[in-house]
């Protein structure tokens, strides 16, 4: 299989990101010095967070690589999964390279607020893993990302750019659908398309974390993705969708439409969840699935699906999808742009104008298409298949 590109950078050159990165071409050996260095860097970066970790991934810093920032609007792609004031705890800060004096890795755990660390009792939160390097002729800091994924595989189709996961095997086909996705849906919803889309194809959610050098207690398995459409950045940890995911490339092609406004979760998942599906099943397979949940006790409503806390995401993702099918049929794609504009409390208003239905009715209808979707077709009797067979014939 071919590799990707590799460069070579110096001490001062900026390591351009998201191609192979290598040893540059510094000389000096490893030091206690610059060891040092990067932990009193690593140190002022976590202070100057307050406690706030996952609100200031984005916020501006001159301690985190220029270039980084640059590239990905929220740039503390790891420090995003870390609760607000968590307490740290360095490992360890050691060479990437024993030879030569370029990159450090530093590990971080993290735990409660509240706790001491090393607690028995007490489970970490995460452990994180940043690099810190020379840009500019000093240390700052920069994402696993692309140390971790440097050898895998890259594949590009249209704006897309696949990097595949060693153990997988690039789908083409699945790639080509998964492009052509893209441009037609941001035509459908008269958007620009994203300039590119890295689209990360991983073993598991665990491994998707772990490459961005995010290690949590809890195993995930291969159930789950996730995108940070402002960085225009997929991760897929399904490999039976692997390339095609496409719930999560709606969530980027469709974020001109929701930046800025107060859309309601309800929108701006179940969008996604009408175009692709979630949680591996497909819209159909979703449906199916709510449909056996509101059966169960408690009972549930549309009602209680908008205005309730904790409702599982199963439930709210495909409850939201049915409705961005059904504002698609009465109001074309004006209906479902709008739908993704309003905030949780103008829903009902904005559901009842477009649909042309009173809130009881909205109900009822919602909750008649949901079993309608659910239903399994209608088995056609042999007699009727040979005569159609015969027809085509």
């Amino acid at each position: 299989m071919p590799r990707s590109r590799s460069v070579t950078a110096t001490c001062s050159t900026p390591i351009a990101l998201l191609i192979t990165i290598v040893v540059s071409a510094c000389t000096s050996p490893p030091s206690p010095a610059s060891e040092r260095a990067v932990r009193r860097v690593w140190d002022e970066y976590l202070t100057s967070k307050r406690g706030q970790f996952a609100a200031n991934a984005g916020t501006p810093s001159p301690l985190w690589s220029a270039a980084e920032q640059s590239r990905w609007p929220m740039y503390d792609l790891a420090g995003f999964y870390v609760a607000d004031h968590a307490i740290p705890e360095v490992l360890s800060v050691t060479p990437v390279n024993a030879a030569v004096d370029s990159a450090y890795q530093v590990v971080t755990r993290f735990w409660p607020a509240g706790t001491t660390t090393r607690d028995s009792m007490t489970k970490p939160e995460l452990t994180m893993t940043a690099y810190a390097r020379r840009e500019g002729g000093r240390w700052v800091l920069a994402n696993a990302l692309p140390y971790r994924t440097h050898a895998w595989v890259r594949k590009t189709r249209g704006r897309i750019t696949f990097h595949i996961a060693p153990a997988l095997r690039f789908n083409a086909t699945k790639a080509a659908r998964a492009s052509a996705f893209v441009d037609s849906l941001a035509t459908a919803f008269d958007v620009a398309p994203p300039p590119r889309l890295d689209y990360y194809v991983t073993e598991s959610v665990d491994q998707a974390l772990a490459i961005l050098g995010v290690v949590v207690p809890t195993r995930f398995g291969a159930d789950g993705r996730f995108a940070k459409p402002v960085n225009l950045q997929l991760f897929s940890g399904i490999p039976a969708l692997g390339e095609e995911y496409r719930h999560e490339i709606a969530h980027v092609v469709l974020l001109p439409i929701v930046r800025g406004s107060s859309t309601s979760l309800l929108a701006s998942e179940g969008v996604p969840t009408w175009f692709g599906g979630t949680a591996g099943l497909d819209y159909r397979g979703s449906v199916q699935r709510l449909d056996s949940l509101l059966r169960t006790a408690p009972p549930r409503t549309l009602e209680t699906t908008i205005d309730g806390t904790g409702v599982p995401v199963e439930i709210r993702y495909a409850a939201g999808a049915v409705l961005a099918e059904w504002l698609h049929e009465v109001g074309s794609v004006d209906a479902v742009r709008e739908y993704l504009r309003t905030p949780t409390l103008g829903l009902r208003a904005m559901l009842t104008r477009r649909l042309a239905r009173p809130w009881p009715d909205v109900l009822t209808g919602w909750r008649q298409r949901i079993e309608r979707i659910a239903a399994p077709p209608p088995r056609v009797p042999p007699t009727a298949r040979a005569g159609q067979d015969s027809v085509m014939r």
